[in-house]
C-alpha cells in the first residue's frame, strides 16, 4: 500500500524524481496513487479510455525500483507514470484515435515517443480520451463520452488532448503526451490549470501516429510543472530516423539552463492587433497582471509590434487541416461515411471540396508572408511574444456560442482557436501556462511564443514566472485534496 500523504501526487517530477533516488517513495507508490486516482476520479471526468492492466503496471513499477536501488537510475523520468492521448501507437495495446472505426485496433508496434519515455525508465499508465480523429477543441466525444473540466464539470476540458489535460491536473497521471494541430495541447491544458507545451515542429517524433493533418500536427507534453516539460524535451526531443519531420539535433540540458536563468533584459513582445481583438474582461485583466509581474522580473516589454496580414490566420490554416484530413480519411469517406459522428463527416467533406489550387495558396501564404514575418520579429525585434492562450476561460459543456461582451458573440470553436492556431502553421515553439483564475475559479493560461528550436527561451521565461507566483500550488483543481506535509 502507498505511503499516507501520498495521495499528493501533483508534485512536480522534479520532486518525486528526488524523493525516489532518496528512498522516500517508490514507484509502486506512484502508480498504486495514480490507479486510486482513476478509480475514483475517472467515472467522472472521463480522462482515459483505456487503462493498462494493474499487474503489468505493477510489476514494472517493481522492476524500476529494483534498477534505482541497484543504481541503475536512468533518468528523473524513472518510475514516473504517464499517459497518453489515445491516438500514439503502443504494441499490444488498443488505440481507438476518439473513434468508432477503429474501436477494436491493437497496434502491432510502438511510436517512437513510447520507446523513448520507456527508455528513460517512465511507466505508461494509459490512454487518454480525444475528440473524434482528433478532430476538435471541445473534448466531446460522442463514442467514449466526455472530458469534464476537473474545475466544474459542467464546464469543456478541452481538446482534443482534453483528457490528457484533466489526468495531469488531477494527478491521475504525472506526465501526458498529447498532439497540437490547432492548439489541441495548448487549450485544454489553459482551460484546466497546466503547462501544454508544444515544441517547434518536427522537435518530437511522430513516427507511430494517428495524423490529423501532418503539415501542422505537432507532438507535445502535458505536464503540472514546466521543469516537467524541460525534461521531457531532454529525454524524447531530437532527431529520428523514421520520421523526416524530426529535427537531427542535439538536446540542449533544458532543466539546468532554466535554473541559471532570470529575465532580466529579456524582450517580450506585445502585438497591438488581432490577439487582444475580443479577449473576455477577465482573461484581459489577468494577462495584463501577468504582463506586469515580467516587467516586475527585469523583463523589457516591447508594445508596438504591428503584425500584418491576420485576415489570412484561419483561412489558411483551414484549408491545409481540412484538405489534409480529408486525404488521409478519403478511403473510409467512401466506404465508412456513417461510422463517423456528423460533425466530423461533415468537416471531411468540406475538406474534399478545396482545390488543389486553394491548398498551394494556403501553404504559399504561411511560408512567404505570415511565417516570414513572425521570424523577422523574433529575429530583430524581441525574444518571445505573448500573448492569451484562450481569449475566454472554459465555457459550458452546452455552450456552442460564447458572449464576449459589447453584444460580441463568437462560435466557441473560433473563440477558442484564435490565438493559438497561426503557431501551428508557423512551426513556431509555444508554451501555455496558468496566470490566473476568474471570479468562478476556472484557470486562464497565457501563451510564450519564441524563436524555431529555441524552447530553452520560452521555457526559462515560463519557469521564471512560475517560481514567483507558486503555480503549482495554486493551480489545483477543487476535486483533488492532497497534504503535502503528510509526505
Amino acid at each position: 500500500m502507498a505511503k499516507e500523504g501520498l495521495g499528493s501526487s501533483l508534485f512536480s517530477i522534479k520532486e518525486l524524481s528526488e524523493k525516489i533516488k532518496g528512498g522516500d517513495i517508490t514507484p509502486v507508490d506512484l502508480v498504486e496513487i495514480c490507479l486510486n486516482r482513476i478509480k475514483t476520479l475517472n467515472p467522472v471526468l472521463n480522462a482515459f479510455i483505456t487503462v493498462i492492466e494493474e499487474q503489468q503496471l505493477y510489476k514494472q513499477a517493481q522492476i524500476a525500483e529494483k534498477e534505482i536501488k541497484q543504481g541503475r537510475y536512468r533518468s528523473p523520468l524513472h518510475g514516473i507514470p504517464f499517459s497518453i492521448k489515445d491516438i500514439f501507437h503502443v504494441k499490444g495495446i488498443r488505440c481507438t484515435a476518439g473513434s468508432k472505426i477503429l474501436a477494436n485496433y491493437v497496434s502491432n508496434l510502438d511510436a517512437t515517443i513510447i520507446k523513448k519515455m520507456s527508455k528513460a525508465g517512465a511507466i505508461l499508465i494509459g490512454t487518454n480520451n480525444l475528440n473524434e480523429f482528433a478532430s476538435g477543441i471541445t473534448g466531446i466525444n460522442p463514442f467514449y463520452g466526455t472530458s469534464k473540466n476537473p474545475w466544474d464539470v459542467s464546464k469543456i476540458s478541452g481538446g482534443s488532448s482534453g483528457g490528457s489535460a484533466v489526468a495531469v491536473a488531477t494527478g491521475m497521471a504525472q506526465i501526458s503526451l498529447g498532439t497540437d494541430t490547432g492548439g489541441s495541447i495548448r487549450v485544454p491544458s489553459s482551460l484546466c490549470g497546466i503547462v501544454g507545451l508544444k515544441p517547434t515542429y518536427g522537435r518530437f517524433s511522430k513516427h507511430g501516429y494517428f495524423p490529423l493533418s501532418p503539415s501542422l500536427d505537432h507532438v507535445g507534453s502535458l505536464t503540472r510543472s514546466v521543469w516537467d516539460a524541460a525534461v521531457i524535451m531532454e529525454y524524447i526531443a531530437g532527431g529520428y530516423p523514421l520520421d523526416e519531420t524530426s529535427e537531427n539535433n542535439k538536446m540542449p540540458a533544458y532543466t539546468r539552463i532554466i535554473e541559471k536563468s532570470n529575465l532580466e533584459g529579456m524582450r517580450i513582445g506585445l502585438p497591438k492587433e488581432f490577439f487582444f481583438d475580443y479577449l473576455h474582461p477577465t482573461v484581459e485583466q489577468l494577462y495584463h497582471d501577468f504582463i506586469k509581474a515580467l516587467e516586475s522580473m527585469g523583463s523589457i516589454l516591447v508594445y508596438d509590434l504591428d503584425i500584418h496580414y491576420t485576415g489570412k490566420y484561419y483561412t489558411s490554416w483551414r484549408d491545409i487541416r481540412l484538405a489534409e484530413a480529408a486525404e488521409i480519411h478519403l478511403k473510409w469517406l467512401n466506404t465508412r461515411a456513417y461510422d463517423y459522428s456528423d460533425e466530423v463527416r461533415d468537416m471531411l467533406i468540406q475538406g474534399t471540396k478545396i482545390s488543389a489550387v486553394n491548398y498551394i495558396c494556403a501553404l504559399r501564404t504561411i511560408r512567404e508572408r505570415i511565417r516570414k514575418e513572425f521570424l523577422s520579429i523574433l529575429s530583430h525585434k524581441v525574444n518571445v511574444i505573448i500573448v492569451p492562450t484562450t481569449i475566454i476561460p472554459a465555457p459550458r459543456l452546452d455552450q456552442e456560442t460564447v458572449n464576449i461582451g459589447d453584444g460580441t458573440i463568437l462560435q466557441t470553436r473560433e473563440a477558442l482557436l484564435r490565438n493559438t492556431i497561426v503557431f501551428n502553421s508557423t512551426g513556431l515553439p509555444a508554451i501555455s501556462i496558468p496566470i490566473g483564475l476568474t471570479k468562478d475559479n476556472m484557470p486562464v493560461g497565457a501563451q510564450i511564443i519564441g524563436p524555431p528550436l529555441k524552447e530553452e527561451i520560452i521555457l526559462s521565461i515560463a519557469y521564471n514566472y512560475e517560481g514567483m507566483n507558486n503555480s503549482m500550488n495554486k493551480f489545483i483543481p477543487p476535486c483533488v485534496t492532497i497534504d503535502k506535509n503528510k509526505l
